[in-house]
């Protein structure tokens, strides 16, 4: 069952029922073989038992990882190598149990040659799944980095199997053993830096660590413990690094687990391969130095090491500040990108239009959507927007528009018809900023958004307020206000009453009256002269305005209107006859009510003396 989110590799590790169970077997076989009673029979025996076990583990671990789904080829065929060396070193442990079960003597502690051949097989099949296992492109730099690496890691290790080999000689080892330990050093050197100084490693590094270690551990006992070294500490140095090995894929396996519930990490851009080689080399020292050296020559040596650490120490450090810093910067970059991310998605799924205009008024940048408006962005970039707006809106804002883009800091807000691309006009709600003393903006700043729907919803809003419903024509509100405003300059006035339009009520009824009043209402509209206006009081009452006209001109239209009426109209094929008593007044002043009674009494006054005829 894969780790909680939270759960760390080693709390996996620590908690991990294999793991436990393979520490807690080889401690209690380590500390016996170490301390334990019983001959060398016994523990050779306790030995050559345990070996085959443990590499089963190892066997199982690494097929599991090769079958693992979602693993990519190249990583399968190395875990299918190390399974294949587990199988050869499997063999080799078979055989050094039938050999410890004959002959459970001293000279079963070494590892004999059948065994050894087999180990070296093993490692070869490992090798060959090394050298086989791709490695991915790098830029220049990072094959000079790769370089120094594998140079640093071929370097210190020559001196190691010089060491050992060194060492096996003078102590007295097989030369078996020493072969050994320089075809597993060597092998070990390969890996390290074909795989990890490589830059493409199917198992990681904690998971090769301890097989590192049981390479380490099986040279030493090979070919650098005398061999005069009691019998017990090869063999439990044996058991030890064969419970390394077997560990290294459980490890990856939890690792992996750990990984995947996490978000990825971002590798490490600096190496510590070279300084771990140095640091092995320097480790060296002490046990190759020549006898009788003078205290002074120990004391610079010393100071040497000391310096060397201190500088290692310090390079670490400075490299882990820099690590820290770019990652602080890639979040802070990651984060920049986020917030670009939301304020482009922002813009480009707003309904409103967000623009940047220059100091000549031409459009630089603009969002997606003008699309409402028929237009691509990239169609207006360039154009001036004082050509999109209507000549009649024009010179209302020009002044402010001017205004603005001389003053920085500036806001105005206006509403004006746009151009559509498909043709007809917008009406826009427009509020810029001038941000040309901005230096990340440079520009005047425009949002605006569509307000044609609510714009002719008031205009109908207005006009249903100010006009007859039945007609069109000006109600009596809006009448008295236009004859307030013109009245101070002159005006002639007309109060038209209908003849004879009760009975086509109710004769025809009320729907051939409402034709009827239509009709009237268009007539009288065309009998006006431009500038005049017509009203409809209520009922069958009309009234006409005509600014600046005097008594003659006031006659004219009358009696223009008169024979307007005099044709008959058409309603549901009756054809309806109708006539109208005008009262027609002329006056200047400030008092609109005055003159509209006026005109209702020369209304009457007409009304009474066509009755009288």
């Amino acid at each position: 069952m894969p780790p909680a989110r939270s759960t760390t590799l080693p709390r996996a590790a620590a908690t991990d029922p294999v793991l436990l169970a393979l520490a807690g077997t080889v401690l209690a076989a380590v500390g016996w073989l170490l301390a334990g009673p019983g001959g060398v029979e016994t523990h050779v025996l306790v030995r050559a038992w345990l070996g085959p076990p443990l590499n089963l583990v190892l066997v199982a671990g690494a097929l599991r990882l090769a079958n693992r789904p979602g693993r990519a080829a190249a990583d399968r065929r190395f875990w299918r190598a190390l399974a294949g060396t587990g199988v050869l070193l499997l063999i080799g442990q078979l055989g050094r149990l039938a050999t410890a079960l004959r002959h459970p003597d001293a000279a079963a502690v070494a590892t004999g040659r059948f065994q050894t051949v087999f180990v070296l097989a093993g490692v070869a099949v490992l090798a060959a799944a090394v050298v086989t296992h791709p490695r991915p492109p790098a830029p220049g730099r990072a094959r000079v980095r790769y370089l120094l690496d594998t140079t640093a890691v071929v370097t210190a290790a020559v001196v190691a199997i010089w060491f050992m080999t060194d060492r096996s000689a003078a102590y007295g080892a097989g030369a078996g053993a020493a072969l050994a330990a320089v075809v597993i050093g060597a092998a070990l050197t390969f890996a390290v830096t074909r795989l990890i100084a490589g830059g493409h490693s199917p198992i990681s590094s904690v998971a090769a660590a301890p097989i590192v270690a049981a390479a380490v551990l099986q040279c030493l006992q090979g070919a650098v413990l005398p061999a005069a070294t009691s019998w017990r500490i090869p063999l439990a140095l044996q058991v030890a690094a064969v419970a390394l090995i077997s560990a290294g894929p459980r490890l990856q396996e939890l690792g992996e687990r750990v990984t995947a519930s996490r978000p990825p990490r971002r590798p490490r851009s600096y190496s510590v391969l070279p300084y771990a080689m140095l640091g092995l080399v320097f480790a060296l020292l002490p046990a190759v130095l020549p006898a009788g050296l003078s205290r002074t020559a120990l004391v610079a040596l010393g100071g040497l090491l000391v310096i060397t650490a201190i500088v290692v120490s310090r390079q670490l450090i400075t490299f882990a500040e820099n690590e820290s810093l770019v990652r602080r910067s890639e979040a802070g970059l990651r984060t920049l990108r986020r917030q670009e991310e939301r304020v482009r998605l922002l813009l480009e799924y707003s309904t409103d239009i967000t623009s940047l205009i220059d100091h000549t008024g031409a459009m630089t940048y603009l969002t997606p959507a003008t699309r409402m408006l028929g237009y691509e962005p990239g169609e207006l970039l360039g154009v001036r927007v004082l050509t999109l707006i209507h000549p009649d809106d024009l010179p209302a804002i020009l002044p402010d528009l001017q205004r603005l883009m001389a003053a920085p800091g500036s806001t105005y807000t206006y509403q004006a018809r746009y151009r559509h691309g498909a043709g007809g006009w917008r009406w826009l709600e427009v509020t810029s900023r001038n941000l040309t003393h901005e230096p990340s903006v440079g520009a005047v700043v425009s949002n605006a958004r569509d307000v044609t729907d609510s714009r002719e919803l008031q205009d109908r809003l207005r006009h249903e307020a100010t006009h007859d419903a039945l007609t069109g024509l000006a109600n009596r509100v809006l009448f008295g206000r236009r004859l307030a405003a013109a009245l101070a300059g002159g005006v002639a006035l007309l109060h038209i009453d209908l003849d004879g339009f009760k009975p086509i009520n109710d004769t025809y009824g009320h729907h051939a009256g409402d034709a009827v009043l239509v009709r009237v209402a268009e007539r009288l509209s065309a009998a006006l002269p431009a500038g005049a206006v017509a009203a409809r009081l209520g009922g069958d009452e009309f009234a006409a305005l005509l600014p600046g006209a005097d008594a003659a001109a006031a006659a004219r239209v009358a009696e223009e209107f008169r024979a307007a009426l005099a044709e008959p109209v058409e309603v549901d094929g009756h054809r309806l006859t109708i006539g109208a008593s005008i009262g027609a007044v002329t006056g200047a002043g400030t008092d609109p009510e005055a003159l509209l009674r006026r005109a209702d009494e020369a209304m009457y006054r007409s009304k009474h003396a066509a009755a009288r005829r």
